[in-house]
C-alpha cells in the first residue's frame, strides 16, 4: 500500500484524462482539428505531503522503492480522504452492460437501476471511465473509446467502487532534513501516475 498512502496524504492531485486532440491552422485562417484514437489514460500528478517524520514512514518509503517504475498498484477512492472523487451524483447504484458493445465505442447500452450525471465515474474490465453527460441510465456516453471487448451482461462498477490501475511514471527523490531524533522528508518532485493499460 505504497502508492495509495501518497493519494491519501496528498497536498495536491492534478487529472489529466484529456483526448489526443491534433489541431492545424492553415494560411488562410481555417482550422482543421481531428481525435487520434488512444486509450486516453488517467494520468495523476500527486504533491507528496512535505514534512513527512521519517521513523514513521520510512516503510512506505521502502514500498515505494520496492515497486518503483515498474510495478503496478491500484488505486482506490472510497477511502475517507478521497472518497469525494468519484462519488456517485445519479441515483444509480447496480448496472450491466446491455449488449456486447462495438469495439472502440464511446456509447454503451446499460441496464441499471436509476439515472446517471455528468462525471459520473463507471468501471468497465478493470477500465474506468467518466459519463459524459446526464443519462437515463439505459444508454451513457463516455469520456474514451472502450477498452477491450466485455460480453452482454458485464457488471459495471459504480462510482466509488471505481478503481485506478497505475504505474508511476515518475518516483521523486527525497531529502531528509534533521531534527530530534529523525528527519523530515521532503520530495524533490511530485509523483506522476499513469493508468496501467495492458
Amino acid at each position: 500500500m505504497s502508492f495509495q498512502t501518497i493519494f491519501e496524504i496528498q497536498q495536491s492531485m492534478t487529472v489529466n484524462n484529456r483526448r489526443m486532440v491534433g489541431q492545424q491552422v492553415a494560411r488562410s485562417g481555417y482550422i482543421t482539428v481531428a481525435q487520434y484514437l488512444t486509450a486516453v489514460p488517467w494520468v495523476f500528478t500527486i504533491q507528496p505531503h512535505a514534512y513527512l517524520y521519517y521513523p514513521q514512514v520510512r516503510d512506505i518509503i521502502q514500498a515505494i522503492d520496492n515497486k518503483d517504475r515498474q510495478l503496478p498498484e491500484t488505486i482506490t477512492f472510497n477511502t475517507t480522504n478521497l472518497s469525494w472523487f468519484n462519488k456517485m451524483r445519479g441515483t444509480a447504484t447496480a448496472a450491466t452492460l446491455n449488449g456486447a458493445p462495438a469495439a472502440n465505442t464511446q456509447t454503451l447500452a446499460l441496464t441499471s437501476n436509476g439515472t446517471f450525471k455528468a462525471g459520473d465515474f463507471i468501471m468497465i474490465n478493470g477500465y474506468t471511465y467518466k459519463i459524459t453527460a446526464d443519462s437515463a441510465g439505459s444508454s451513457v456516453g463516455i469520456n474514451r473509446p472502450l477498452i477491450g471487448t466485455p460480453a452482454s451482461g458485464t457488471t459495471v462498477s459504480i462510482g466509488n467502487a471505481c478503481t485506478f490501475t497505475v504505474v508511476a511514471e515518475s518516483c521523486p527523490t527525497y531529502t531528509l532534513n534533521p531534527m530530534t531524533d529523525g528527519a523530515f522528508v521532503q520530495w524533490d518532485a511530485p509523483f506522476v501516475f499513469r493508468e496501467y493499460i495492458t
